[in-house]
């Protein structure tokens, strides 16, 4: 039963390191300060920057992140590369922004979803209860 326990709490442990690391590197806390109070403005696609990456197969890729200029709800003038977006605008074209006052700059072209809201206690939640169960077989095992 000690086994059990320990194995459940250093489970849980991983659980919420896993949820917290891929929460940062989704861009989780960014994304939901943008969406938090529900801002939107039309920006326009001011310029595109083509850089070329690594693929996950070792190949060349090449990405295309848009530079996107926006007018605040206080008329501030807003420009902010955007470096998640899942459609590449044209030069001059329009899209929605979703931003919050505190820090503009933080803006994005991604609408809120809930996997991405919620993306660190799904994680979390599903690595617990798998946690729960394996500690379970465990104690029921030994």
């Amino acid at each position: 039963m000690v086994i059990a326990a320990a194995y459940f709490v250093l489970a849980v442990g991983a659980a919420v390191m896993s949820g917290r690391s891929l929460d940062r590197q989704l861009q989780g806390p960014r994304l939901r300060s943008a969406w938090a109070e529900g801002l939107t403005a039309e920006a326009r696609c001011v310029s595109l920057r083509t850089e070329e990456v690594q693929s996950p197969e070792g190949g060349p890729l090449e990405q295309t992140h848009p530079t996107l200029e926006f007018r605040t709800a206080d008329g501030h003038t807003v420009s902010f590369e955007e470096r998640q977006s899942r459609h590449t605008p044209a030069l001059g074209d329009l899209v929605t922004v979703y931003y919050g006052t505190a820090n503009p700059k933080d803006a994005t072209t991604r609408a809120p979803s809930f996997g991405m809201r919620h993306a660190r206690a799904l994680i979390t939640g599903a690595g617990s209860f798998f946690a729960l169960v394996s500690a379970a077989v465990i104690a029921l095992v030994s």
